[in-house]
């Protein structure tokens, strides 16, 4: 049967997955006042440390465990996984309604903050920024396995893409427990997107060249975005205690988007696992 996760993947990208893997707060819930930290300061600052070398040692560290698992054939588990959806043949009513799902629910939370300027309403707006699409190019890529592109300058892309994964799994994967993970996450990131736009800078592909350079030009925003939905996702799940009425309110909000997005993928993996049409199994 094919995995929760793999469908998470195919399901228009699942950002969701992504912010799942790269840190989720402590399942016990915290109860004292909230206090927030807007995801676009904590990146700016990150991207300032990385610059002042704060992480030379911790990205070396990554080098060297990726390297390992490279050689000793760790690395096959993601590559099968990619070998898998590469396979799944998905209907693009399903990312259109998970474009649904989402529009709904950002167009929501922006509403509940109003004109409120709290570092909590930032937050909101911060998670529900909308962005072009400008990076389906390289999202296209995630789904190929290493070696299975067309060109040469897609197979870079692979490389640098499945490399960075395994790292951020392997980071979460590697009990690290320190406050700082998540800046570790966004400092990984930024690592990746700067790998990118070097690699590019000799790309044959002038297509994916501009690819990659327009999403570096929103791409802290788009980790800022990533960085403050966790929080929001912690008060949805209950990790985190809504302390005010707002804060109850977005919780509700994006707690009806996660239920309607795990329906939607419900359906995916139905029509993946027993060759149900898919039209059929959305319309459900």
């Amino acid at each position: 049967m094919i995995s929760i996760f793999l469908a998470s993947i195919l399901c228009a990208g699942a950002p969701l997955a992504v912010e799942n893997v790269q840190g989720e707060t402590s399942a016990s819930t915290q109860t004292m006042s909230n206090s927030y930290e807007v995801g676009s300061a904590i990146v700016e600052k990150v991207r300032i440390d990385s610059k002042n070398g704060k992480y030379i040692e911790f990205l070396k560290e990554m080098d060297k465990d990726y390297n390992e698992a490279k050689a000793n054939q760790g690395l096959e588990g993601l590559i099968e996984l990619r070998k898998e959806a590469g396979k799944a043949n998905i209907h693009p009513e399903f990312a259109r309604s998970y474009d649904t799902i989402q529009a709904s629910k950002n167009e929501q939370l922006l509403n509940a903050v109003g004109n409120d300027n709290s570092a909590f309403a930032q937050k909101v707006r911060s998670a529900a920024a909308s962005f072009s699409k400008d990076d389906q190019v390289l999202r296209s890529l995630n789904f190929k396995a290493p070696g299975t592109a067309e060109t040469k300058d897609e197979n870079s892309v692979i490389d640098i893409d499945l490399e960075y994964y395994y790292k951020s799994i392997h980071l979460d994967s590697s009990g690290d427990a320190t406050a700082d993970r998540k800046e570790k996450h966004i400092a990984l990131e930024l690592e990746k997107m700067d790998r990118l736009v070097q690699a590019a800078k000799s790309f044959e592909d002038k297509d994916l060249k501009k690819a990659i350079d327009r999403a570096s030009s929103t791409f802290d925003q788009r980790l800022a975005k990533n960085y403050d939905m966790r929080d929001l996702l912690a008060l949805a799940r209950g990790n985190l205690k809504a302390t005010s009425p707002l804060e109850e309110k977005v919780a509700g909000i994006i707690g009806v988007a996660q239920g309607h997005t795990a329906e939607l993928h419900r359906h995916l993996l139905n029509s993946l696992d027993n060759a149900e049409p898919i039209a059929e199994t959305v319309q459900k």
